[in-house]
């Protein structure tokens, strides 16, 4: 699966660049400008459904091949392959932008306002969350034994379900669902993310379900940064990209055949 583990994540990131493109253009030439209201049945509207259909059942047939074929090994270290160089250097270098970038985020709320205490709690686990990643990858290197493991590996799992219920009580009363849904998309689609690589540290290896659900947070993360978020926030889903890029290449990469 050498080779698979560089073209699929490359694959979801070229697709999640057309999406992009095509979000960006949606929202620039769709969107009426006073009321906010979608143009019904917008060509570039019906291009990123289609794409996104497409690449969905492109992601969900390659997970369903890969683990047909092959099977995840035992434990987090021997699924993913940290290489003791690379893994715990990235991962820490996410950390801290996710960090960074909460801090950013803080001084754009604080710019505007006095935060609220949901946006305080949302700063809190978002700065939590980038540290988990950042000390997970390090302890992991160190001993992957050790119980502290199994709670940072659940802090990013939380943080995006709280995000989760944020974006729902800032849109409940949007009747405009196109304006939001693929923001929607990507924070589920990392929670599940992030919910399966836990997986992999409490015994519960799911790799069919885990890669299928990094390919989506790729996507979907990609069309995200075309919405119109804090730059705080924008990086904050860059990471979460990045993360998932790096799990699916590393797991994709130590699969093994069945019969070996």
């Amino acid at each position: 699966m050498r080779i698979s583990s560089v073209f699929i994540p490359f694959f979801a990131l070229l697709a999640g660049a057309g999406g992009f493109y095509l979000r960006l253009t949606e929202l620039l030439n769709v969107f009426n400008k006073g009321a906010g209201l979608p143009q019904r049945g917008a060509p570039v509207t019906i291009a990123l459904f289609v794409l996104t259909a497409v690449f969905l059942v492109f992601a969900l047939l390659f997970s369903l091949r890969a683990t047909a074929r092959h099977r995840a090994l035992e434990g987090f270290e021997n699924a993913f392959g940290t290489d003791p160089l690379s893994y715990p250097v990235i991962f820490s270098l996410i950390g801290v932008a996710w960090v960074g970038a909460t801090v950013r985020h803080f001084m754009e709320l604080n710019a505007t306002g006095i935060p609220t205490v949901l946006q305080i709690y949302f700063l809190i686990l978002s700065a939590l969350a980038g540290i988990s990643i950042a000390v997970f990858a390090i302890e992991m290197y160190q001993d992957p034994r050790r119980k502290i493991i199994y709670a940072l590996s659940i802090i990013p799992t939380l943080f995006m379900c709280f995000w989760l219920i944020l974006m729902y009580r800032r849109n409940s009363s949007n009747p405009v669902l196109l304006s939001y849904c693929y923001e929607c998309l990507a924070i589920i689609t990392a929670a599940l993310a992030y919910y399966f690589t836990s997986g992999f540290v409490y015994g519960k290896p799911a790799p069919g379900k885990a890669i299928f659900t990094y390919l989506a947070a790729i996507y979907f993360c990609f069309i995200t940064l075309a919405d119109d978020h804090t730059p705080g926030v924008k990086i904050i889903f860059t990471a979460i990209l990045t993360a998932n890029v790096l799990y699916a290449s590393m797991l994709i990469r130590n699969l093994r055949w069945k019969e070996n």
